[in-house]
């Protein structure tokens, strides 16, 4: 086991006494030091990124779907039947005709049954497909003539929490395999969100309608979001120390003056299971230049000097 280098012990010395004290913006160091790379900056570039998601998702099988529909179906018929013949009932007790109460509390209850039956079928079809896809397929005929040709498949993508409020109307998609899309990039189009999550699966169900695909192929989806793109800042481990929950960079403002860069949304990034860095997001710029060596003599002179004002 590698024993941590004395500036390492230092730096975690230095963050875990000063935390939560005042800290100077701006620090000097000497010219010597820097000769002496006591201080080593290295310059950033910042490229500008579209905000996405990423999500697992499959191919929809679509066996229980058709199950689904073929149920709705006949169970609207057979209330369209019921329905009438209550009606036909109700007018024949009113006409000059010798017909029972029995007879028409027959006709009322099979018609409540019907309904029953086609009540509890369409709020199966929402409660698993979601009421936006629901509502598409019990309307859409031209939608539901294309999914039983096999011109298009569906998609269920699940993104893990926190859940999407505005999906993104289109994603794209890199399919794992399949004959002639595998390793594509194909483009979807929003269906709704589902009413439930596949198991196993942790997040939101979102429904999206692709290009023919095999039925349970998996993909990597991304969804984009309708926000502006963003200035990404990657970092080595070495470049940030961190006071409390905040993560704390230093930036080079003239030739030996410094000045401490708040860090937002930053997450860690690895290689080869190792921690590498981190990742941030700047609001402007294309290149900033960043301490990657000495930010612990930095935080301790920005310490002090906030401690005597």
């Amino acid at each position: 086991m590698q024993t941590p280098s004395r500036l390492v012990l230092a730096t975690i010395l230095v963050v875990t006494l000063l935390a939560g004290r005042a800290h100077a913006e701006t620090v000097s160091v000497s010219p010597r030091d820097l000769l002496r790379h006591v201080i080593v900056v290295r310059d950033f570039a910042l490229p500008q990124e579209r905000q996405v998601r990423r999500a697992y998702g499959h191919v929809v099988r679509l066996g229980p779907l058709v199950t689904a529909l073929g149920a709705i179906h006949s169970a609207r018929a057979a209330a369209r039947l019921d329905a009438t013949l209550l009606a036909e009932t109700r007018a024949l007790v009113r006409g000059p005709y010798h017909i029972s109460a029995q007879k028409l509390a027959q006709a009322e209850a099979a018609a409540n049954r019907s309904r029953a039956s086609l009540d509890s079928a369409e709020a199966a079809l929402h409660a698993r497909y979601g009421s936006r896809f629901a509502a598409a397929l019990l309307d859409d005929r031209r939608l539901v003539s294309r999914i039983g040709s096999g011109s298009v498949s569906i998609v269920e993508a699940t993104v893990p929490y926190p859940p999407l409020v505005r999906p993104p109307p289109t994603a794209t998609a890199n399919v794992a395999g399949g004959p002639n899309v595998a390793g594509r990039l194909i483009a979807l189009k929003f269906l709704g969100v589902g009413g439930r999550v596949p198991a196993d699966m942790v997040g939101q169900s979102l429904y999206y309608l692709g290009p023919t695909l095999q039925a349970g192929a998996i993909m990597r989806v991304s969804l984009p979001l309708a926000k502006s793109p963003i200035r990404v800042l990657k970092l080595p481990a070495s470049a940030l120390v961190f006071d409390g929950a905040k993560a704390i960079a230093f930036r080079r403002i003239a030739t030996n003056r410094f000045k401490s860069l708040p860090l937002s949304h930053v997450r860690p990034f690895y290689t080869a299971g190792r921690l590498a860095g981190y990742l941030s997001v700047l609001d402007s710029g294309t290149h900033v230049p960043v301490v990657v060596k000495g930010v612990g003599l930095l935080w301790s002179l920005a310490s002090s000097s906030g401690r005597e004002r």
